[in-house]
């Protein structure tokens, strides 16, 4: 039976010199030697077996709730009598399982705010209670595995046992962790989990991966060594099987490190350059290593060389056929905004339909970042005429007399009308590509700078909304341009009497009311639309206002405060006077986030309360 072990195995050590006799049988040092192939493949199929589980336990629970969405959102569009049956809880399992498992943080109060080392380094966030309870289970199910020894027996032997387990795990694991770094990871979509999650998985799953290699090579050197000491192994590693696994191992320890939190923060351009040349050498040493001997791991990679290659073929394709056509390319406009701040705004080559509320886009600008792509949410997206601006532009524009009336209809009647979309971003400047940008914009005369790039995607989007009677959005800062499409969605919706929701309450907190110019052409849009008054109310939070002054709080639907915003005040408000079953969504900064997260888990037992974040934490 061939050999089932990672990275540094072969038949024998046949490039032995005539001087130098090493039994290989004795010391169980290569080959089948010692390694119970049986008991391998036993905790090969329990692996499986135990992911599978769990994604159809996964997938059953996400067709129970997109069931139970689409029958409230049925029995809910006409009748108030009904938004007050959906309102309430109808088990106390469920609220119980949302408020101190799929809800909670992985101890009090903390996940998704940083933990800072130091005024600049930042190690990462905390897993919740959910996640812990899978990493743990991952982790713990692969240490088990690789205890199951036979530990009457000697030395060598056990050692041997080690190896081939090692081995065989560390070949099993770099499967889920290829699939989980995916962007177009097909368990996404089926499943309805984000990427950002899938890419926790994926961080602990290499650690898992990367640890049972050096195991795997740790025990080959261990038993190799009894044979002839450091001579053993210098004869072993003249063979290519060994010396491709040594690059293997010695890129995956390398990853262990560059990846770690601080530096992946701090560099991330960098990081994600070198991440993927050495996770290319990674799998190329790995592979030649297998395929050498043919040992039965080689489907698994395969498999893993079919997904990366996939990967990147389906990536390029929408890249290409969305960005360029035969007569354009994808032009991006960059404003520089008060408060570090750029709106970007991309006018595709073809027309796009409209992406969900929710969603995000890698951008791709050569100009300022040549390798890298970054995940920014989409604000707004508009149809429109090729040859004209969107119209969220051209009424801007002609507000600052730069396009006089007259010139914006000559533009839609003398050309020829070839549609297409135009999606649009707010970027804050941080560092790295986003402070270039911003500075890049700033350094113009106008504010504006035109180049040309591309865009990714889109991603995500997979909350609908749509079947809550009272919606109540929370938005940080820069993190409003995830609920501005939510916005308009469901003021449209409410409007059409094609959705459940009727009352919509969004939450914004800037650091000062020049940031509220990030999102105005798109609000004027939004507070203009029909119906608008009867279901949206627009809390604005000021947090640094220069002067009490500049913060009038109005008496309609727009009102707005100095200082933070109390999440927990305004939930258990809005939760009073809900109508039907109540969602909360938020995205911005860590600390808010989890103040909002902390509100929703307190009062998921007094009606249906569910929660929804978006982060990037990656």
């Amino acid at each position: 039976m061939p050999s089932s072990t990672l990275p540094f195995e072969t038949a024998s050590l046949s490039a032995a010199t005539p001087s130098t006799t090493i039994s290989t049988h004795r010391y169980f040092a290569a080959g089948l030697d010692g390694v119970d192939q049986e008991t391998n493949y036993l905790f090969v199929h329990i692996f499986v077996a135990s992911l599978s589980i769990l994604c159809v336990l996964t997938l059953f629970l996400r067709v129970a709730r997109r069931v139970n969405a689409h029958m409230r959102h049925l029995a809910t569009l006409t009748s108030l009598e009904q938004q007050a049956f959906w309102a309430n809880n109808k088990t106390r399992w469920w609220p119980w399982l949302k408020q101190h498992v799929l809800y909670a943080p992985l101890w009090k109060y903390r996940h998704n705010t940083e933990i800072q080392l130091s005024s600049a380094i930042a190690v990462g966030t905390l897993p919740s209670r959910f996640h812990t309870v899978l990493l743990l289970f991952y982790v713990a199910s692969n240490l088990a595995y690789i205890l199951v020894l036979p530990w009457s027996g000697d030395g060598a032997q056990i050692v041997a046992e080690v190896r081939g387990r090692s081995g065989t795990l560390a070949a099993l694991n770099l499967l889920p962790t290829v699939l989980f770094a995916l962007r177009n990871n097909p368990l996404i979509s089926l499943l309805q989990v984000s990427y950002d999650t899938f890419n926790l998985l994926h961080r602990w799953a290499g650690r898992v991966m990367i640890a049972e290699a050096l195991i795997h090579t740790f025990a080959w050197a261990a038993n190799t060594y009894r044979e002839a000491q450091m001579d053993s192994i210098r004869i072993a590693l003249q063979e290519p099987s060994y010396q491709w696994g040594l690059v293997g191992t010695v890129c995956m320890t390398v990853i262990l490190f560059q990846a770690w939190g601080p530096l992946r923060h701090a560099f991330y351009e960098t990081f994600l350059t070198g991440h993927r040349i050495l996770v290319l050498f990674a799998i190329i040493g790995v592979y030649v290593h297998i395929d050498t001997h043919k040992l039965p791991q080689l489907p698994w990679m395969y498999i893993v060389l079919i997904l990366w290659a996939l990967e990147y073929l389906f990536r390029l394709a929408r890249i290409v056929y969305f960005n360029f056509s035969t007569t354009r390319a994808t032009r991006i406009t960059v404003q520089a905004l008060p408060s570090q701040a750029c709106r970007v705004t991309f006018d595709l080559a073809r027309p796009w339909i409209k992406p969900k509320p929710g969603c995000h886009v890698h951008v791709y600008m050569p100009a300022l970042s040549l390798l890298t792509s970054h995940p920014f949410s989409v604000a707004w997206t508009d149809t429109h005429n090729a040859n004209a601006l969107s119209p969220v532009a051209r009424t801007k524009a002609m507000e600052e007399g730069a396009l006089p009336p007259t010139e914006a209809a000559e533009i839609d009647l003398d050309r020829p009308k070839e549609m297409t979309t135009s999606m649009s971003l707010i970027i804050r400047a941080r560092t790295g590509f986003t402070a270039k940008l911003y500075e890049r914009a700033q350094a113009q005369s106008s504010g504006i700078f035109t180049t040309y790039g591309a865009i990714e995607g889109p991603y995500g989007g997979h909350d609908s909304l749509k079947s809550y009677g009272t919606v109540l959005l929370f938005a940080g800062g820069v993190g409003i341009t995830h609920q501005v499409p939510y916005v308009e969605q469901l003021v449209r919706g409410f409007h059409a009497g094609t959705l459940a929701t009727r009352k919509i309450v969004l939450v914004w907190s800037v650091p000062n009311t020049e940031a509220l110019e990030w999102v105005r052409p798109w609000m004027d849009v939004i507070l203009a639309l029909p119906g608008r008054r009867q279901v949206l109310k627009i809390m604005l939070f000021v947090t640094k206002p220069r002067s009490h002054s500049e913060v009038i709080s109005g008496t309609g639907t727009v009102q707005m405060f100095p200082g933070r915003c109390n999440p927990q005040a305004l939930l258990d408000k809005e939760l009073v006077d809900r109508v039907g079953a109540m969602a909360v969504t938020v995205c911005g900064p860590g600390a808010f986030s989890d103040a909002v997260r902390a509100a929703a888990r307190k009062r998921a037992n007094e009606g249906v309360v569910d929660f929804v974040e978006e982060a990037f934490t990656y």
